[in-house]
């Protein structure tokens, strides 16, 4: 038993949730097969396990490549389903019932076709033979709904499985409405001269938000991105940028270099960088303070010193 490798989780996506609201987080490790609970410290959150995607290797990704074309070749194969697609429980509501209220023949067939085609695709689109960090390349999506009363501030995530719970993650309670960029696909490790080709393909939707103050933001940053966020602001108004990095995640193993050093800057509506910080005192996540002169849009940007993933 002191032989089996407990599970680690190297990340949790997004690190946070507001009161009264149900957030859908991304944990990213490694030795994570039969989870069974996810465990959060304190009251008033509760937990259920969405789905676990595991690493896979370069057999199973062909096998599914070979039954994501037999399905397609089947006569059975329906039409890409909406994102609200039913499930076969609640079929009759694409009105393909007969007048007796049955479901017609195949009907029920074409529809699991469909999830199952529609589970396959986003299941290769997101795979990486090769993956940039390895212990934090397998994926388990958990919903937490957190409380209209729950309390405020930081809670330990775990998660619980047959050969033991894992280490904990930094969740926080906050009051604040949130923002959450779309998560990122799993990285390509970046072979030496040829760093270019394992760069992500950002969509251009991406590179700014637009967010309403106060708020909290939750972003990840690839190699070589920056993450805008334009917010508008009033003359005399005093705002305070505070960032959570590396206090969210201090180190991951077998990462290079293991850890972000993040940068703020803040720039006006002409594209002006009006404040900068890339730390706070003995701190090396950055905090700036600054008093709008002028009303109007303005744009906080974060990135890494030296622009790694």
């Amino acid at each position: 038993a002191q032989a089996q490798r407990r599970p680690s989780i190297g990340y949790a996506y997004p690190a946070g949730g507001q009161q009264a609201t149900t957030v859908q987080v991304r944990l990213g490790g490694q030795d994570m097969d039969d989870v069974s609970a996810v465990v959060v410290s304190g009251s008033g959150v509760t937990t259920s396990i969405v789905e676990y995607l595991r690493r896979l290797n370069n057999q199973e990704i062909q096998l599914l490549n070979e039954q994501l074309k037999e399905l397609k070749r089947a006569p059975t194969a329906a039409a890409p389903l909406p994102p609200s697609a039913p499930t076969q429980e609640n079929s009759a509501e694409l009105g393909t019932t007969t007048g007796d209220g049955k479901n017609p023949p195949g009907a029920v067939h074409k529809i699991a076709a469909a999830q199952l085609i529609e589970r396959i695709e986003r299941r290769t689109r997101e795979w990486v033979q090769t993956p940039a960090c390895a212990s934090i390349a397998a994926l388990v999506i958990v919903n937490l709904t957190i409380a209209p009363d729950a309390a405020l501030g930081a809670r330990e995530l775990r998660l619980v499985t047959a050969r033991g719970v894992s280490n904990p993650l930094v969740f926080h309670v906050g009051q604040l409405p949130e923002y959450t960029r779309q998560p990122m696909p799993t990285a390509q490790l970046q072979v030496l001269g040829k760093e270019a080709a394992a760069l992500r393909k950002r969509p251009a939707g991406e590179v700014e938000d637009r967010i309403a103050l106060p708020c909290t933001v939750n972003g990840q940053t690839a190699s070589g991105e920056v993450n805008r966020y334009r917010f508008a602001a009033t003359k005399g108004q005093r705002l305070v940028l505070s960032t959570q990095a590396r206090q969210l995640i201090p180190y991951i193993a077998d990462a290079v270099p293991g850890w972000f050093q993040p940068v703020l800057a803040l720039y006006d509506a002409q594209g002006k960088e009006v404040a900068f910080a890339d730390d706070y005192r003995f701190k090396p996540d950055p905090v700036i303070f600054f008093q709008v002169p002028e009303g109007g849009d303005y744009v906080a940007a974060i990135y890494d010193s030296i622009y790694r993933g």
